[in-house]
């Protein structure tokens, strides 16, 4: 399966708490979606130990920086990750949790969440907790088979979460200049859910 859409798993009212939450954090711009990305965009990593080699670098990840303490800190997002780890995650750790956030201009190259060594078993579930989102926007999601064809494809809608499989390549298309929100999209992942 490339792709499971699920719309409507949290509440109207957590999902308008997150974002706010999400939009008072200190957010990095200039973030790539990999190293030779063209274009860059805001982020932030809320979970990323480093359990596996790939995890970035050292000056990325920190070791405490684990699911389970990011629940123990309580928050709107921490509710929600207890909610997508119950529907998605049930028997896997989920070991990164991020925020992208983009503006017309703002451009995500294809990528890859996990290397290709976790074909078989990762997943990403990326959530809009976007108040707003008209599909003359842009800003789709597209999932590429080995081909380099889009093999799927999914709106943003808000409170709208997509499971793929965090190997494919994918990527955010372009945003419309006529846009006047942010493309808010916050990814959960595991390299090893069964």
């Amino acid at each position: 399966m490339a792709m499971q859409i699920v719309d409507g798993l949290i509440e109207p009212e957590l999902a308008a708490e997150c974002r706010q939450w999400l939009l008072n954090q200190n957010l990095v711009f200039g973030w790539k979606a990999h190293a030779r990305a063209p274009g860059v965009f805001w982020h932030r990593n809320f979970v990323l130990p480093g359990k596996h080699n790939h995890h970035y670098d050292a000056g990325a990840w920190q070791p405490e920086r684990t699911f389970d303490a990011f629940v123990a800190q309580g928050g709107p997002l921490a509710r929600v990750a207890l909610r997508v780890k119950d529907r998605f995650f049930p028997n896997a750790e989920i070991t990164r949790l991020w925020v992208n956030v983009q503006a017309f201009g703002d451009e995500a190259s294809l990528h890859r969440d996990f290397p290709t060594e976790f074909q078989d078993t990762a997943r990403s579930v990326i959530w809009y907790p976007v108040a707003e989102w008209s599909a003359d926007w842009g800003g789709d999601l597209v999932v590429l088979d080995d081909l380099g064809e889009i093999q799927a494809a999914a709106m943003v809608k808000p409170n709208r979460m997509v499971q793929i499989n965090g190997c494919m390549r994918h990527a955010a298309r372009p945003i419309s200049r006529y846009c006047n929100a942010l493309r808010i999209a916050v990814a959960f992942g595991s390299e090893v859910a069964p």
